[in-house]
């Protein structure tokens, strides 16, 4: 649940959200539990889902980090749910996080910014103690200098996948899979 939420605030403007397909939708069966997209169909031994309702709140990143001119993204709509499963020990296996999210990035140094809607449903994977995956569509992840790839900001419209790994306290992210149509916030704003 901690690794979750973190996955939130640690992509930001990644908005650690994922939206389904056009058309998806979760399907109640007879036991009344939800059929959520990205969820393993059977999840018994898991426990859950832990339901919570992280606020995005709005964030900087200075000149270089992500783009060559700093920036600032901050979300005038938002109403976000995560519903985690977890292991027998506590850990996270498996999250979906839905719900409407706005973000408005601004170029600080011209004034300049665009709106996305970044809202849907998405799903995080634990592959390990020290990473998660989200995968989906209508997301967004600022790349650091040091990620793979650097130094872009990318809202993609049809499917990207990417893993968040910390190792030695360092924070890094790796492109798994971009498909279709997507703008890079770097270029569009610069």
């Amino acid at each position: 649940m901690r690794r979750a939420a973190s996955a939130a605030l640690v992509v930001g403007a990644v908005a650690a959200l994922l939206a389904a397909p056009t058309g998806a939708s979760a399907a109640t069966p007879a036991d009344g539990v939800p059929v959520l997209p990205g969820v393993p169909a059977d999840v018994s031994g898991l426990r859950g889902p832990v339901v919570t309702h992280p606020v995005q709140e709005p964030f900087d990143y200075a000149a270089g980090v992500v783009c060559a001119f700093p920036s600032r993204a901050d979300f005038p709509v938002g109403d976000l749910t995560i519903r985690t499963w977890s292991d027998a020990a506590g850990n996270p296996v498996v999250a979906v996080e839905t719900g409407p999210l706005i973000m408005r990035v601004t170029n600080l140094t011209t004034g300049r910014s665009v709106q996305r809607d970044i809202s849907g449903s998405g799903v995080l994977t634990y592959p390990d103690p020290d990473s998660y995956i989200l995968s989906g569509n209508d997301w967004s992840a600022g790349f650091h200098t040091g990620d793979r790839p650097q130094n872009r900001w990318i809202v993609a419209s049809t499917f990207m996948s990417v893993r968040i790994s910390t190792v030695a306290g360092k924070t890094g992210k790796t492109l798994l899979a971009l498909a279709g149509p997507y703008e890079d916030l770097c270029k569009t704003l610069a």
